[in-house]
């Protein structure tokens, strides 16, 4: 589709606006918009139409369409449009913090959650308004974003067949989709801070639920988001070669430090902010996917390098004390002999 014809003269402007608007521009998808708009001014200025986007963006993330985040995005710079270039590439943390505004205590995530590209579970938060403590608690305590209530579960089409459970978790790894949408409506910022696709899935020790984790690392301070989604519990009730029915009991976002420590809240909304405000990527082929994973990957690597060394030091202290304690213990025996 030209936008001028340097035989004829004929230019795309000929055709009415409403044609353009009502059978042309909402049949593409959001890269094609974008590159119409860059065509012509013209264009430009058809293509930057709420409308467009709104439905563009609420098709990629049901769970916006809450109106809590439909006025925050109303104050974006560009509305929709902006909202949509903030989330849709992936983030980078390249954000000093030492340079920058406190963090915002506001913020907004949206979440929606896939499985076999079936939406299974949409809900908007406020995080600190929400979570049921004050600011200053809010700040100081561990920081997590719990948008499944303790009590609730939530129903899925998901079933455990039964047979070969590593084949399954795998399976339900490779299946699910996340996408957690971080919104500052202050600074008029978006980030997606999901993996999108899980990074890893394993049985947690202690619960015996399924978790699979979405995860970015930042580059900056060594530390990972970490979005967690349990299964029910039901299918740990029946026999594993006969199967059962899978709840979601938990979505969860913390952040966690080197050592696997969940950071405080003033200390996790400096990272989120840093992702809110870093820089953007897009990757074809889910490259961005792929790169996700490999650095979750260095993240678990590093823990344990982390804690192997932290083991060995306390064994060498441990050591050392033994020692001491050892010659105190002779050379009180040879002052107590040589008297």
């Amino acid at each position: 589709m030209a936008s001028v014809d340097s035989t004829t003269g004929d230019s795309i402007s000929t055709l009415h606006p409403d044609i353009i608007q009502t059978h042309i521009l909402p049949r593409l998808d959001a890269p094609a918009l974008a590159s119409t708009a860059s065509t012509s001014t013209y264009l430009k200025t058809l293509c930057t139409e709420q409308k467009l986007w709104r439905k563009i963006s609420i098709a990629t993330w049901p769970s916006i369409n809450d109106p809590r985040v439909v006025e925050a995005i109303s104050s974006f710079p560009s509305g929709y449009s902006s909202f949509y270039a903030d989330s849709h590439p992936f983030t980078e943390h390249t954000w000093q913090p030492e340079t920058q505004d406190p963090p915002t205590t506001g913020l907004i995530s949206a979440v929606d959650l896939y499985y076999r590209g079936e939406l299974i579970y949409s809900k908007v938060q406020d995080m600190e308004k929400e979570s049921g403590k004050s600011s200053g608690w809010f700040l100081s305590s561990p920081f997590r974003v719990d948008m499944v209530d303790p009590k609730e579960t939530v129903k899925t089409p998901i079933r455990y067949p039964g047979g070969d459970y590593e084949v399954w978790v795998k399976d339900m790894e490779e299946s699910m989709k996340l996408d957690w949408i971080v919104i500052d409506p202050v600074k008029k910022r978006a980030a997606n801070i999901s993996s999108r696709k899980a990074v890893s899935a394993k049985r947690n020790w202690l619960t015996g639920d399924l978790e699979i984790i979405f995860s970015t690392v930042a580059v900056c301070e060594e530390v990972a988001v970490v979005v967690s989604c349990g299964s029910a519990e039901t299918w740990k009730e029946v026999d594993e070669e006969v199967g059962g029915e899978v709840d979601v009991t938990g979505v969860r976002l913390q952040v966690e430090d080197r050592e696997g420590k969940c950071l405080r809240g003033r200390d996790s909304l400096v990272i989120l902010q840093g992702l809110l405000l870093g820089k953007r990527r897009c990757c074809k082929d889910g490259g961005e996917e792929r790169r996700c994973r490999g650095r979750y990957e260095e993240y678990v690597g590093m823990k344990i390098q982390w804690r192997e060394m932290r083991e060995r030091s306390e064994r060498a202290q441990d050591t050392i004390c033994m020692i001491f304690g050892f010659s105190l213990f002779v050379l009180f025996w040879s002052f107590i002999l040589l008297r």
